[in-house]
Parts: C-alpha cells; structure tokens; sequence
C-alpha cells in the first residue's frame, strides 16, 4: 500500500509540473526568447528560480550528510550562499545590461563581448560542457535515492536508480519544446514545494528532535565546534570551501543564465536581495535538521541518508515520502536548468561559433544537443561507474577558473583575450592534476583546495597578460564602449527589435 502511495504522489506532482508547463505554454520568437525566456521574468521567479539551481537535491543528501557527521563545519553552505548573493548584486547591473543591449544568450556570449574572438568564448564552453556532465550523471544517481525510498523495500538500490534517470529523462521532453522559458516557470513550482513546503517540514522535523531529547545538548562537542585544523585537512580548508562555493556558483552556466532571463537590472537586484532571507531560513532549518538527527541510531553509520533516516525513525510513510518529493523538486529543478544551459551553450558557443546558423538552427542544434548530452548521462547512470563523485569534485575546482576573467573582466578594463585563454587552460589544468592526487586538499598547502591554487595560477597568467600584452588603440577603445554602454539606464531594445552589435571585431 505505501508504495503505491509514494508512487501516486510522484504522479501528482508531475501533473502539477505539466499544468505550470501547459498555463504557461507560448511559442518561442527565436533563438534568443528559447534561451533566455524572453528576458521576460520579474523578481519573483527570479527568485524561487535562482533558489532552485543553487540548492538542488543534493543539499538534502551530501550537504544535509556532511551537517549529520561532522557537525557544523557543514554550516559553510549557509556562509557561502550569502556571499554569493552579494556578488549577484554587484555584477548584475553590467551582465543584465550586455546581456539585453547586446543580445547574449550565455555565459560564453559574454566572455566574447567582453574579450572578442572566437577562443574565448569556446574555451568557457568546453570547460562548461565537461564539468557539468559528471555532475549531471550524479544528479540523476541522486534520483535512485527517492525511488529507492517511495518504494518501501519493492524496489533493489539500481532499479530505483533506473526508475529515476527514466523520469528525468521523461521530463526533459518538456524541457527540449519549451527552453528556458518552461524552466523557469516550473522553477516557481518546484520551489515552492522544496524550499517553501520543505521549511515547513523541516521545522517539524526539528521540533520532533527536541522534543524526543534530541537537541543541542545531547550532541558532543567537537560536533558544536569548528575545528581548528579543517577537520584534520588542514586549516584553510573551510576558507576554500567557503570561497570557491561563493564564486564558484557563478561560474556555472546553468546558474548564470538566470541573470539574462530577468526582465530589467531592478528584477536582478531586488531578486538577489529576496534570495538572501530565504536562503538563510531554508539551508539553517535543514542544517540543524540534519545536525540534530546525527544522534539517532543509524545516522553515523551513512550520514548521506540522514533525513531519510530521521524520517523513518518518526514513523509512518507521509514523512519518508514528503522528505523525497522535497528532494524530488529540488533536484528536478537543477536538472532542467543544468541541461537546458549546456544544450544552448553547445549550440550557440560551439556549434554556431564555426559553422553559421540561422535561428532555427540554432534551435535545433540546442534542442538536440539536450536530447544527446540527456541520453549519454543516462547511461552513464545506469553504468554506475566508480569516481564519479570524484570526477565531480574534480570538475568543479575546475570550473571556478572561470571565475578569475569572469568577474575581473566585469570590474577591470584592463584584461585581455590572451590571459583569459592562457589563464584558464593554466588553472584548469593545474586543478585537474592536483584534484586527482587530492581530491578534497592539500594538506601541504594546510588544506587549500586544487581550485584555489589553480585560481592564484590563473589570476598570475591573467594579471601578467594584461600588462606585458597590452590592448591596442582600437580594443581599448572597443572595452572602453562597452563599461560606458552600462552607464546609461534605459538601453533595453524594444520588442521585436534585433538588440546592437557588440563593438569592434569578434573575431579570433
């Protein structure tokens, strides 16, 4: 009986996701309305939609995990999400501003307005391309968990993991037809079920805990305490943690994007201030969840599961299955934006970059491209192969070096396309090759992660470009044109109107 409980309320939340998909449905006008929505969305969306790429399921399986066994060095989420939305202020005027002025459509589009030619917008999109597939594999792993659960002892761990790759793979139909526009809209849905019901289920949850003697005091100490040493890793390791995560976040395609679909500066702003509040109260309810749940029986022994756990410790299937539709939702969410992203990256930085293509076929290339990256995952799945979560942490020191020509060329007139190729190639290279003889730190760098010493690499080579390969008159006054474009307010093209040129050559 509770399986087909579990099952039923599955079924009921993928009919809410199609009746937001199908009151929201609307034909794109091109290319650029696929990719970005439209540039269409108020604060509100913006919001719920920024909410449910930065925590997705996995926050209630590793981070939620890391909180249970190891206590509050876990809190670092909560840290670095609210830097990162300080930084979601401050560049959001400029990339909102290129973005609508200029017609971009992602995260490398930006790269080539800002650095011209060709290499650097095809080396971000590469990197992109790369690191977000081990982490997509994981995602859809990740599914086999909520099935694994709902399915109350019917279902082995690997047909539970079959059973959620199918679902996800069903639903990126919708994200195919739809673009970014249907992402976005189900953003709002999805979030209100994860982070809006979610907090409210982890409040009772945490009640619950205190109540059966399960608070604060009944945890030991090194649990209550940062430790001095990074948790045996060395002392910087939480300050890498929480800097990389910061910056990190941005430099995700699937995240970044989120800055185009906006319909105006004030949208982003008054979003990135909304997203602060409500990203404090989830990612804290569900922290102290799992830290608190770190006493029950069972927990220590995988504190990946800690909620689960906890669930099922209360009793009853409501809460086993009301845990999975949260995750569920989340993970949902993060899916669709991820490949939706990568799919129009592919399309529009790799593809169309040297074979042109009209609007419809940038579509269909983008709408295969999400059809062929969505398989492949699939079956990696389902492989199950060993070091994925390794190859994941790997890719993700990797992808923060797009952090160092992202947000300096956003501040800095003076960088150029050669440190941003070199620098980059250098620290992602160098991440890669430190991440796979350390893949959590370095312990002779007292617990520096291999993203960070790719970063100084990086930031080294990016610096150095600038001053020994110094802009010529026409690039110089080319930038110049482009910091002064996002000084004038009112520079939206209007509707139906084909958005400015960027300045100056394009070409590599």
């Amino acid at each position: 009986m509770n399986v087909f409980l579990g099952y039923g309320m599955v079924v009921l939340f993928f009919a809410g996701v199609l009746l937001t998909l199908y009151v929201h449905r609307r034909r794109d006008a091109d290319f650029t309305d696929y990719a970005v929505g439209g540039r269409s969305f108020g604060s509100g969306y913006q919001t719920m939609s920024i909410l449910n790429t930065w925590f997705p399921g996995s926050v209630f399986i590793a981070d939620a995990g890391l909180a249970a066994g190891s206590g509050v060095i876990g809190f670092h989420l909560l840290i670095y999400g609210l830097f990162a939305y300080v930084l979601m202020y401050l560049m959001s005027r400029r990339v909102w501003m290129w973005g609508d002025r200029y017609g971009l459509r992602t995260q490398s589009d930006l790269f080539g307005l800002r650095y011209g030619g060709t290499s650097s917008r095809t080396v971000p999109a590469l990197i992109q391309a790369l690191v977000n597939f081990p982490m997509t594999v994981l995602g859809m792993q990740a599914m086999g968990l909520i099935f694994y659960y709902i399915s109350f002892g019917h279902l082995s761990y690997s047909q539970s993991v079959l059973a959620g790759v199918l679902v996800l793979v069903a639903r990126q139909f919708w994200t195919v037809r739809m673009g970014m526009r249907g992402v976005v809209v189900t953003d709002f849905y999805q979030g209100m079920i994860a982070y809006v019901f979610g907090s409210i289920l982890l409040v009772g949850l945490i009640v619950h805990l205190a109540v059966h003697g399960h608070g604060f005091a009944r945890l030991p100490l090194e649990r209550l305490t940062l430790p001095v040493d990074g948790g045996g890793s060395g002392g910087l390791y939480l300050f890498a943690l929480t800097f990389t995560g910061s910056v990190g976040g941005w430099c995700l395609s699937g995240m970044f994007v989120r800055l185009f679909t906006a319909d105006g500066v004030r949208s982003v702003k008054r979003s990135a201030v909304f997203v602060m509040p409500a990203s404090l109260v989830f990612s804290g309810l569900l922290l102290t969840a799992a830290l608190l749940s770190g006493t029950l029986p069972g927990v220590s022994d995988n504190p990946d599961r800690a909620l689960f756990t906890l669930g099922q410790h209360i009793g009853g299937p409501w809460i086993v299955i009301a845990i999975a539709l949260c995750v569920l939702a989340a993970q949902i969410g993060m899916a669709d934006g991820v490949l939706q992203s990568v799919g129009t990256l592919i399309s529009n930085d790799l593809v169309a970059v040297y074979r042109p293509l009209d609007d419809k076929g940038r579509l269909l290339a983008a709408k295969v491209s999400i059809g062929v990256y969505t398989v492949a995952s699939a079956l990696v799945a389902n492989v199950g192969l060993s070091n994925l979560i390794t190859l994941s942490i790997m890719a993700y020191q990797g992808v923060v070096q797009l952090a160092v020509p992202q947000f300096l060329g956003l501040f800095w007139k003076r960088g150029n396309r050669t440190g941003t190729v070199a620098g980059t190639v250098a620290g992602f290279c160098t991440a890669a090759g430190l991440s796979a003889a350390y893949p959590t730190s370095i312990p002779w760098l007292a617990g520096l992660t291999s993203g960070i010493v790719g970063m100084a690499l990086n930031l080294a080579v990016y610096v150095a470009c600038a001053y020994l390969f110094p802009q010529g008159a026409e690039e110089k006054r080319r930038v110049s044109e482009l910091f002064a474009a996002t000084a004038v307010s009112g520079t939206r093209a209007a509707p139906g109107r084909t958005a400015a040129a960027p300045p100056g050559p394009t070409q590599a």
